[in-house]
């Protein structure tokens, strides 16, 4: 499969939602955070089915990095080995300056302590592998073409909705249904989203388009005055690709979609004036889409008797530390173990779970909405402001209060109370 467009994982034996056991924990949703539940879920011996909407399970190319907060949880999940062997280590991390380049270090490989190194892979290959975990547990654990749209629950269980007006019956709900929850809406109602006047960009490009020196495996996150782009290196089999992702300000409304499409011609516009190296990048990606960045007032609670939600569809959250895909890990991790504590009284469980997540991960959504002006600083327009600005803002005391606390916590061990 070619991820610069779309990656198509294998659908496998599809069993009718007809068959779920009563006694299974129902997940809505097969993306990274609810695979990783059913994951962890299934690895304690409790059954699970995940149910996807979409008729086959696809991934749009792109890239992600998973932090070491993420890291503990895919290496209790078993799945280090497979991680290690589709991602890149990298190097270093730097600052570069919007339109000189220049370029102030974060850490290097080499020499810095690896508690906040990320490893850099493509969303495709972390599903692919959270996918084939939970069939070599449950073959026919995912379930396609199976849309939750409403619930209904009791003391004795939960009866899930489908679009296609079937009913399923399990011991519990969990909503990992993204940003567009039904799960969420059923549990507290409609939520507005909120328009940020910003717009996010992504691609890939093949690195044999690049110059040499934009090949390395480096972590660089161009900042200027209302833009800044960060880029990597990702490896598809034998083919390494440099992921492109650049956020802009701009005030004209567009589709809470992370699938539109968007041209080469209208990216280069927002970044008229940046480096050649950032011209390069998108004048020889592949496919661009773009999307608007929203966000949702935060949730007082997202817990209620059967039902839970979990990552997205509880705690979304702006993409400027990088964070969306590790919450949902960490989400499941403790999730499960509260399931694993609390097998006779999910309600209780749940709860736990809501207590033990509700203010981290209120904390890092403000934290990622924190992080624009930091990136989009009118300090940067002259090259005589900026570097001042660039060794305030980044440099070690400041990275370390702003990302330690986010990586040093470990969701496999946190206590449960």
């Amino acid at each position: 499969m070619n991820p610069r467009e779309t990656a198509q994982l294998p659908s496998g034996d599809i069993m009718s939602i007809d068959q779920v056991k009563r006694t299974s924990v129902l997940i809505a949703g097969a993306g990274i955070g609810g695979l990783a539940m059913a994951l962890s879920l299934l690895r304690r011996g409790i059954d699970c089915d995940v149910f996807e909407q979409a008729s086959e399970l696809r991934e749009v190319g792109a890239g992600l990095w998973v932090s070491m907060n993420g890291v503990r949880v895919l290496r209790d999940l078993g799945l280090t080995e497979q991680v290690e062997q589709n991602c890149i280590a990298a190097e270093r991390r730097s600052i570069r300056l919007w339109n000189t380049g220049e370029t102030w270090s974060l850490y290097n490989r080499s020499s810095d302590a690896a508690r906040n190194q990320p490893y850099l892979l493509l969303r495709a290959h972390l599903l692919k592998i959270l996918v084939d975990g939970v069939r070599r547990l449950k073959a026919d654990a995912i379930h396609l073409n199976a849309h939750v749209v409403g619930f209904s629950q009791s003391d004795e269980g939960v009866r899930a909705q489908f679009a296609d007006g079937r009913e399923i019956e399990g011991r519990a709900l969990i909503g990992a249904d993204g940003s567009h929850s039904k799960v969420r809406t059923g549990l507290i109602g409609q939520i507005e989203s909120q328009y940020t006047n910003a717009i996010a960009w992504r691609g890939l490009v093949p690195v044999d388009r690049l110059e040499p020196h934009q090949r390395e495996p480096v972590v660089s996150t161009w900042i200027g005055p209302t833009a800044h782009v960060t880029a990597y290196p990702v490896r598809w089999q034998n083919t390494e690709l440099m992921t492109f992702s650049g956020q802009v300000d701009r005030n004209d409304w567009l589709l809470e979609s992370w699938s539109e499409k968007g041209s080469v011609e209208e990216c280069l516009k927002d970044f008229l004036g940046w480096h050649p190296d950032i011209i390069a990048l998108v004048s020889n990606v592949d496919s661009l889409h773009k999307w608007g960045l929203f966000v949702r007032p935060t949730l007082a609670g997202w817990s209620q008797g059967r039902v839970t939600l979990l990552g997205d569809a509880c705690h979304s959250m702006l993409p400027y530390l990088g964070q969306g895909v590790n919450m949902a890990l960490e989400d499941a991790s403790v999730l499960a173990r509260c399931f694993e504590q609390q097998p006779d009284d999910l309600a209780r469980a749940f709860q736990t779970y809501q207590s033990l997540r509700l203010d981290r991960t209120t904390r890092v959504v403000k934290s990622a909405a924190g992080m624009l002006p930091i990136f989009h600083n009118s300090a940067l327009c002259k090259a005589e402001t900026a570097g001042d600005y660039i060794r305030t803002q980044w440099a070690p005391e400041a990275t370390a209060a702003r990302y330690d606390w986010i990586y040093q916590y470990d969701a496999t061990a946190v206590p449960l109370h």
